[in-house]
């Protein structure tokens, strides 16, 4: 194989544009519209703040906004790709260390199959749709918050206000106290931004 001879301008210019490259912004996949704030989709969109909400009682205080925004991005990328791996069975036993991007997607599609349960899921482009609503409200409340935990203090308030409490136990499993998805009452001055 020939050895390149390059002078130094190309190393420079060549230097130059692959850190360009890796310094270029990655493009947000955060969603800022309305279209998945449907009556028919925010029951999906409520069961899946549910699960991020258990997430951060379960993990807190050692979780925050950014390793919810990874799980949702990569959530995102595997559902678009199809290669979003099968629940583990809740019956195993559960590994001593958790990683917590891969906790805050057993605990979205945990709540996505209790949905289930009740009503057909939306197709996976409004999942997918839904999850970047969440990242685009995770990204304000985490500006208005000035916090590593904004998007939890605001989901704290939201679902206090929507009739749903979480309680860690000492055995860290968690309990539930919530009305039907149905009978949900509309949270007077909060909502998912």
């Amino acid at each position: 194989m020939a050895k390149k001879n390059l002078s130094r301008d190309q190393k420079r210019k060549a230097k130059l544009k692959k850190r360009a490259e890796r310094s270029r912004p990655q493009e947000s996949l955060a969603y800022s519209g309305n279209k998945y704030r449907t009556a028919e989709l925010v029951p999906v969109m409520l069961r899946t703040e549910v699960g991020i909400y258990e997430s951060y009682v379960m993990l807190d205080p050692d979780l925050t906004d950014n390793d919810v925004q990874s799980a949702i991005e990569r959530m995102i990328i595997q559902l678009r790709d199809g290669t979003l791996s099968p629940l583990p069975d809740p019956e195993d036993p559960d590994e001593d260390e958790v990683d917590a991007e891969d906790f805050i997607r057993e605990r979205i599609r945990r709540n996505w199959q209790v949905y289930s349960e009740t009503k057909a899921l939306p197709p996976k482009d409004d999942l997918i749709g839904i999850l970047r609503t969440i990242l685009n409200s995770l990204d304000i409340w985490r500006w208005k918050e000035m916090s590593p935990q904004g998007y939890y203090k605001f989901l704290k308030g939201f679902m206090k206000d929507a009739g749903v409490t979480i309680h860690r136990l000492e055995s860290d499993t968690l309990t539930r106290e919530r009305p039907a998805v149905g009978e949900l009452p509309a949270p007077e001055g909060r909502g998912t931004a």
